[in-house]
């Protein structure tokens, strides 16, 4: 009898601890989820995209460790994108996917909480049309029982390809304008204009030498939007400064700085600039290198009437320096300055519905003609402000790369 009950006792030793090694699996998948490591911060990456091959990584993980080997599966999952895009008010295009490769199946080892990095690889590839491009990676499945954290399972990888183009370099003898050469007929309650720009003397390593070099003049019958280097009003030893950026609309005027102060710019050098307009507020803002500084206050509700669109217009009495320009765009809309920021280094969607002229200026040598993509015929002529001066088609171009 005694026997009897050692068995016994031994028998219900074995099935007590079966059952604990089953409720402790059990728990292993009630416990545990499967996660993307980056999506658990941050829900996107911004990505430079450099020439050749690309390469970052992700990290699939567990929340606790598991005692079986988990395998996942990634996929790119462009219902990621769709929901991104309409939540921000993007447009980010998936690339081909010939130009991406990473790994699809992912294993976690038993008794280990993360698999080894996944390396993500992009090729080069050519934008079409100024598009922006993301790739969206989810966790598409899971093997051995364990669910997948759906707050963190995808993981988007936004895009950047830096700015490249050749650029020309304009005085005065190249003064045009946008079409039509009439009138353009627009009466604006918002709008932006931006470019990038760099301004040099004829021989030398100077720049900014006179006053009065007008970039853009825009605006219309009852305003105005001239935008100039220099002006009579910034002197210092009895000299004018005119290397700062002024801005002439809505009866007044502001600018990039005093020179005399240490805000002066400087010859030779790049810089971005915008100029935004909101009509509710009677606000207009000007920004440099993506940050605003100066503002200037006007009646409210007064629109931005805009008659004509003309560029390096100020004449040979004037216009003495070479200045080199790329990427204009005038938008319909007042932009942020997070959107600002964001496109300063790269092209924007040809077809964005609020632009009315983008030209990007990357025709290259022996271009005469400056093409508005956005398909809205504000196409530029080089020199047809000033017909009939045999140099007034003459530019150089020069590559150049535009990275934050």
């Amino acid at each position: 009898m005694k026997r009897i009950s050692l068995l016994k006792i031994m028998a219900l030793g074995v099935l007590a601890l079966a059952q604990t090694a089953c409720e402790n699996a059990k728990n292993d998948v009630i416990d545990n989820l499967v996660y993307i490591n980056e999506a658990s911060t941050s829900k996107t990456k911004e990505l430079t995209l450099s020439d050749g091959t690309t390469r970052t990584s992700l990290t699939v993980r567990l929340v606790n460790v598991a005692n079986q080997t988990i395998k996942a599966s990634l996929f790119i999952d462009e219902s990621v994108l769709e929901a991104y895009n309409k939540k921000n008010e993007t447009n980010y295009k998936m690339p081909a996917k010939e130009y991406i490769s990473f790994p699809e199946s992912v294993t976690i080892e038993a008794g280990s909480v993360s698999a080894d990095p996944v390396n993500v690889d992009i090729e080069s590839f050519e934008a079409e049309g100024g598009a922006q491009y993301a790739i969206p990676i989810s966790i598409k499945s899971v093997e051995g029982g364990i669910g997948k954290a759906e707050s963190s399972s995808s993981f988007l990888l936004v895009l950047v390809k830096p700015l490249k183009q050749p650029v020309p370099k304009f005085t005065w003898y190249n003064s045009m304008h946008a079409a039509p050469s009439e009138t353009w007929g627009l009466s604006l309650p918002n709008y932006t204009l931006e470019w990038w720009s760099k301004v040099s003397a004829e021989s030398g390593n100077g720049g900014y030498t006179n006053n009065n070099q007008a970039i853009i003049n825009s605006g219309g019958s009852g305003t105005e939007l001239y935008i100039r280097f220099g002006d009579l009003i910034y002197s210092e030893n009895g000299s004018y400064k005119n290397n700062f950026l002024q801005v002439k609309t809505m009866g007044s005027q502001f600018d990039t700085g005093d020179p005399t102060k240490g805000k002066g710019l400087e010859a030779q050098k790049w810089y971005h600039f915008a100029v935004t307009y909101d009509a509710a507020s009677g606000t207009t803002l000007l920004y440099q290198n993506g940050t605003v500084v100066a503002s200037l206050s006007s009646s409210i509700g007064q629109a931005m009437n805009v008659d004509q669109f003309q560029m390096i217009s100020s004449g040979q009495e004037y216009f003495e320096d070479f200045c080199e320009v790329c990427q204009v765009r005038f938008w319909k809309v007042t932009r942020t300055v997070n959107q600002i920021k964001k496109s300063m280094y790269t092209e924007v969607d040809y077809t964005d519905k609020n632009l009315l002229l983008y030209l990007p200026m990357n025709e290259g040598e022996g271009a005469t003609i400056l093409h508005d993509v956005t398909g809205n015929g504000h196409d530029v002529e080089i020199g047809n402000s000033n017909l009939g001066n045999e140099d007034r088609q003459k530019v150089t171009w020069e590559t150049y790369s535009f990275a934050q």
